[in-house]
């Protein structure tokens, strides 16, 4: 794999070293009719990171654990990323540029172009591996002549967002894009032992593009993203109510307020971003050329957590991790309006993930402390070729089809060591762990697609697909049995079909479709029994039905409606569970039985606006048993705004999560706690553009 390593990086050079002229950036709009539209509710809605989209986009699913992005798990129709270690479902990509592990996705959007849910496997279409489906974002490109933005915003718990971004030429041939933010905001939390200001928030982000254009058919551009993380604990509180491992004792001196804890030291989270990318893009006339180049490293260090949320020094958990990855992206695509289109290319990751995780915590035997220390590497290695072709076999009816072949190798490094106190009589010391553990897997995996569109009439068209998605085997780091490091490949095998309306005046747009998926293998994270192991196990099968909908109305110029609907049955067809217990007909975790939403927008002057927009998320289990205790029960979120347009100047007042709806965003069930989504907010913003 090495040798692949190094012809890509020569086939990169080579690129750069055709350049000659310059070509406007090319923008992937996907299956034509539909996608490449950023939805209506979103632009509504206005949301400011990856999991405030569900609800707008049906099928999507989004699980945040408040510690900026690290734990969190997105689904798409079923597939979905694990909580540490497993490899994500759904693919996310900016500006070109692919992420990896869904902890590593940014933790803010910038001001976008554009924003794409591709549903369903999309290997065959895009370097990076999307197995459920991809989220393509586009940050805008330079303006034409010097463009300056600048807005601050202030609101609820002393919150505050700075917004910086500009955008212009510099001469004929270079021009740039730049955005930054920073936000911080007081605590949601009240720690009643020590007062503390626990789960405080202050991050800064920035994002700049350099172009180079010399003529009219080539363009090379680099583009750098950092991001920081200053937070403080993990917004975590007590279930009410509800018995944890810790025993009646511990379970006692936990507050049973949903934004209040006693925790005994305030946690911490600090996470940095690093993203640089180079990307060359060259019109040969036949066909257009792509490369790719990104680097990223992300780094966690430290994240800390009182589990048991009291202020006895019972059990706390350190965690710190960091990942590099290397992608090299070739892409050639031929002419978008020809009769026959084809897209098709090379892609290579380097993926080296390590750290480390403290966990100290009180045994079953009375007077004895633990501290485990878990160290370890986990590495990916892949290539792939991928490609899609589309015909227009006639003037109603397109055809496509396309596939991925992937072969990816994973090692893994492992060791444990336990330092601690037997019981009181005898002096703390190095008890025996686990033996080390190193191991490595690899594997071929092929992902085909077959699509066809009809179009029924001017305004009306009929669509089907069907595909194949694959996520590849691997290793969980936080098991000390080498039988259960190791995780099958996952598979699954999705069709659906839809209907597509848009009336001729475009005041009209609608979109039905239907899926089922069954996915063999299922991955997804279970505590094993009388120990402190946390793995991946593989459910033989699941099967995913769902219906979805999105529909637009612009009855008058100034006012648009929008509303969108997701239902899906996601279910254990077939698995047995680390107790033994059959788990068939259960509900899978982590997924929300239905998403909903409607909004509107209302220009009631040139320069006065309102907009609104409520989101419904359905129930959501947190076990595989489907415990009521372990249960988040459909729940609605409800924002506005109104604003005022001025010339060069805006203004706006806002409010999120008005009618203060408490729910979890996150729950543990192994330490009967729980994320608590954030308490309505109001505030105001102001901005300049020149």
């Amino acid at each position: 794999m090495k040798q692949v390593s190094f012809y890509l990086s020569a086939l990169l050079f080579g690129s750069v070293a055709m350049a000659q002229e310059v070509l406007e950036p090319l923008v992937v709009t996907g299956e034509r009719e539909s996608e490449g539209k950023t939805p209506e509710l979103v632009k509504i809605s206005q949301p400011e990171q990856v999991s405030q989209l569900q609800g707008a986009l049906p099928g999507f699913g989004a699980i945040s654990s408040d510690t900026a992005g690290y734990g969190d798990i997105l689904s798409i129709r079923g597939t979905s990323n694990t909580t540490f270690f497993g490899p994500a479902g759904l693919a996310m990509i900016v500006d070109d540029v692919p992420f990896g592990d869904v902890y590593g996705y940014p933790t803010e959007f910038f001001d976008l172009e554009q924003m794409t849910l591709h549903r369903g496997p999309q290997g065959s279409r895009f370097g990076r591996n999307g197995a459920g489906g991809v989220l393509e974002m586009r940050t805008a490109g330079p303006t034409d002549e010097p463009n300056y933005k600048l807005s601050a915003e202030y609101g609820s718990y002393d919150s505050q967002n700075y917004r910086l971004s500009a955008s212009g030429p510099i001469n004929d041939k270079w021009s740039y894009t730049l955005q930054s933010y920073f936000k911080r905001r007081d605590s949601f939390n009240d720690n009643t032992f020590d007062s503390g200001n626990v789960d405080k928030r202050e991050q800064f982000g920035a994002l700049g593009t350099l172009y180079y254009r010399p003529g009219a058919d080539f363009e090379l551009r680099f583009r750098a993203m950092v991001e920081t993380n200053r937070d403080g604990a993990q917004r975590l509180t007590a279930l009410p109510g509800v018995s944890s491992q810790f025993g009646p004792g511990i379970d006692f001196l936990r507050s049973q307020d949903l934004f209040t804890n006693n925790s005994d030291f305030e946690g911490r989270t600090d996470l940095d971003r690093l993203q640089l990318s180079l990307h060359t893009n060259q019109d040969l006339g036949w066909a257009n050329f792509k490369s790719i180049s990104s680097f990223q490293k992300w780094e966690l260090d430290p994240s800390t957590a009182d589990l048991d949320l009291t202020f006895q020094p019972v059990t706390t958990s350190i965690i710190a991790q960091e990942q590099e990855m290397f992608t090299q992206e070739l892409r050639l695509e031929s002419d978008q309006d020809a009769d026959v289109r084809w897209s098709g290319g090379v892609f290579y990751l380097n993926k080296d993930s390590g750290g480390s995780a403290d966990r100290f915590f009180v045994t079953s035997e009375f007077g004895t402390f633990e501290t485990q220390t878990t160290n370890f590497s986990l590495d990916e290695e892949s290539v792939s070729l991928f490609g899609n072709m589309e015909w227009d076999a006639n003037d109603a009816l397109t055809l496509s089809a396309g596939g991925r072949l992937q072969y990816t190798e994973t090692e893994l490094g492992r060791n444990k060591s336990i330092f601690g106190v037997r019981n009181p009589i005898l002096p703390p010391g190095v008890l025996v762990g686990p033996p080390a553990n190193s191991a490595e897997s690899e594997g071929w995996y092929f992902s085909p697609t077959l699509g066809a569109t009809y179009q029924l009439n001017d305004e009306t068209s009929w669509f089907a697909r069907t595909s194949i998605g694959v996520k590849p085997e691997g290793y969980t780091a936080f098991s000390d049995n080498p039988n259960t490091s190791s995780f099958d490949e996952e598979t699954s095998w999705e069709s659906e079909v839809g209907l597509r309306y848009e009336s001729a005046d475009s005041s009209v747009g609608a979109e039905l479709r239907g899926y089922f998926k069954r996915i063999d293998d299922y991955q997804f994270n279970a505590s094993v029994p009388g120990t402190t192991d946390f793995i991946i196990v593989n459910a033989e099968r699941v099967t995913a039905l769902g219906l979805e909908l999105e529909a637009n109305w612009r009855p008058v110029d100034n006012l648009t409606l929008s509303a969108s609907a997701g239902i899906s049955e996601i279910e254990f067809d077939d698995y047995t569970d680390l107790g033994g217990v059959n788990r068939d007909g259960s509900q899978v975790p982590f997924l929300p039985e239905f998403t909903a939403a409607v909004g509107f927008r209302y220009d009631v002057t040139e320069k006065i606006y309102l907009q609104s927009s409520v989101r419904s998320i359905g129930t959501t289990y947190y076990d595989a048993a489907n415990s009521a205790n372990f249960k988040q029960g459909a729940y609605e979120i409800w924002d506005a705004e109104i604003g005022y347009n001025g010339d060069g100047w805006n203004a706006a007042v806002f409010g999120r999560n008005m009618l203060d709806e408490e729910y979890y965003s996150f729950i543990n069930d192994a330490i009967a706690a729980g994320s608590p989504g954030d308490p309505g907010m109001v505030g105001v913003r102001v901005g300049l553009e020149f």
